[in-house]
């Protein structure tokens, strides 16, 4: 399997979208993607690609001062792979590109949130080298 990784264009927002709403559920429009992709230079979604078809993703943010240590990180949500291609190394290869992006662009860290529930993502995260923090994360939806 060959697989490629990069930047989701904007020609690919249909197939992301699909992937998203395979992996996480009904997500926003289209449309919605279309008119607000690019919007953030902070903002990076990486797509792992066999031929032209998008088999998995994730998404990192661009932290410039995170935390006490007042250092540069990276937060990474939406990891996602779709089914047929889960346990083929998608989302270690996506972590993987980030790791290096992060240690050849300054960035000190790299963060992610994870479901209590998600134990295959847990297991994913620790063997990859990431801690897991005692924290407990709040939320408030307006």
């Amino acid at each position: 399997m060959n697989i490629t990784i990069e930047e989701l264009k904007n020609e690919d927002l249909e197939q992301y979208k699909h992937l998203i709403d395979s992996c996480f559920g009904e997500s926003n429009s289209i449309e919605y993607y279309k008119k607000n992709y690019n919007k953030n230079s902070n903002y990076t979604i990486l797509v792992a690609k066999e031929k032209d078809k998008i088999a998995g993703s994730i998404t990192f943010y661009k932290i410039d001062l995170f935390t006490f240590s007042f250092q540069p990180a990276l937060e990474i949500f939406n990891v996602a792979v779709l089914k047929e291609y889960r346990r083929k190394n998608i989302a270690k290869n996506l972590f993987t590109y980030i790791i290096e992006y992060a240690k050849n662009n300054g960035f000190k860290s790299i963060y992610l949130t994870c479901l209590d529930t998600a134990h295959e993502a847990h297991r994913l995260y620790e063997n990859i080298g990431f801690k897991k923090m005692s924290s407990i994360k709040y939320n408030l939806s307006l």
